[in-house]
């Protein structure tokens, strides 16, 4: 297993541990794992969002992931697995009331090129006031210390980038699952994270395997991303029931052998709409390939302050066309290439190894998406998927 492989299995944590009627509002944090600060502390889900929390806020995470193997016979024990590094966006999409959507990006450098490749994605919905990078300051500030087998709570400094925080931190231990959150207590804003899952199971030979998945995060950034559209509406198609079905083809090819033609697939992708808010809208994600359906499903939020989304306002028929967004982090550009009143393209590309293409049609709905991916020069893909109801 790769680095690639280390980071997307981390995030797959979401839906193994926690699948829920209303799949988007699990209290998640940058790691994937699920939240319990609303659980130990419910005056959390009750208070407001934290000043420093807005629409279009980004927060950007380096993160080391390990994925240890250690099998234990007798008194050996041998170890194998891999680790990955990359980084981990987090996104507020849209404040609605006391909820609180955000937008869930892991990219992974490429190795030949360095190029930041997006490997996992999903959406979620939280209290306003402890969501997946933040908790309200003023009641951190106000949680006593403790000392418990299961949750560790004290206050401190911490150093980041040079700056030095006032910080409170906390660790909870539970059934195999670690996780430390340090926070900062003028902000509210989360600044370390770590989280650590081990599951053990028998071997043939009378002995123990244990796998686990271990990561580390660091803040590496905040900034506001650039939404083209300040407000704006939910378009009226967005419903309750309904359900958008996508069919296609994924392409793979070898770009060191120009002559030999793409081996094509079937693709296909059903999105059914879940929950809709004021300013954001829940969907289930579904991914079938022509060999099976995948096993899982993933949770998707689309919100008013959120670029290459399922829906755009019609305020964005209008745009001009050219650069929308820079990411300094991820070299990601979001650009207008077309709109007018019959619908809008639009790009985001990182100019190496990463390009997605999404049209809209004149009611704002997503009606084709183009997304290519390539690892250096030794293999490339493209999906190809197009509205067919």
């Amino acid at each position: 297993m790769g680095r690639k492989a280390a980071l997307t299995m981390l995030f797959l944590l979401i839906i193994v541990h926690s699948a829920t009627a209303s799949d988007a509002a699990k209290l998640t944090l940058p790691s994937g794992m699920s939240n319990p600060m609303t659980i130990r502390y419910p005056e959390l889900a009750r208070a407001p969002a934290p000043v420093a929390i807005k629409e279009g806020l980004r927060a950007t995470y380096e993160i080391v992931v390990g994925s240890p193997d250690i099998t234990t016979e007798g008194n050996l024990a041998f170890v194998g697995g891999d680790y990955g590094a990359g980084l981990v966006q987090v996104t507020v999409v849209a404040l609605d009331g006391g909820d609180a959507a955000t937008w869930t990006e892991a990219f992974y450098p490429d190795p030949s090129t360095g190029g930041m490749k997006k490997v996992n994605f999903y959406g979620s919905v939280n209290p306003a006031g402890c969501g997946d990078f933040w908790c309200n300051p003023e009641v951190l500030r106000s949680i006593p210390e403790r000392a418990d087998d299961d949750l560790y709570v004290d206050r401190g400094k911490y150093e980041l980038g040079g700056r030095e925080y006032d910080v409170i931190r906390f660790r909870f231990q539970s059934q195999g699952i670690s996780m430390i959150m340090i926070y900062d207590l003028n902000t509210g804003i989360l600044l370390h994270h770590t989280a650590d899952y081990t599951s053990n199971m028998p071997t043939e030979g009378g002995g123990i395997l244990s796998r686990g998945q271990h990561a580390i995060m660091r803040l590496s950034g905040l900034r506001e991303v650039s939404i083209p559209w300040r407000d704006g509406a939910i378009p009226s198609w967005v419903q309750p029931g309904a359900t958008l079905l996508f069919q296609g083809q994924h392409y793979f090819w070898l770009p060191q052998l120009p002559d030999v033609a793409p081996t094509v697939s079937q693709l296909g992708v059903e999105l059914h709409v879940q929950k809709v808010h004021k300013r954001f809208a829940e969907f289930r994600q579904q991914v079938r390939t022509e060999n099976a359906m995948q096993p899982s499903y993933v949770s998707v939020v689309s919100g008013i302050a959120q670029l290459m989304g399922l829906w755009v306002p019609q305020e964005a028929l209008s745009l001009n066309t050219g650069v929308v967004d820079k990411d300094p982090h991820t070299g990601m550009v979001v650009s207008v290439l077309y709109s007018g009143q019959d619908g809008l393209v639009m790009e985001e590309t990182n100019n190496d190894n990463y390009m997605l293409t999404a049209t809209y049609d004149s009611s704002g709905r997503i009606v084709q998406t183009v997304t290519e991916r390539r690892s250096g020069t030794s293999n490339a893909e493209r999906d190809v998927l197009s509205l067919v109801m």
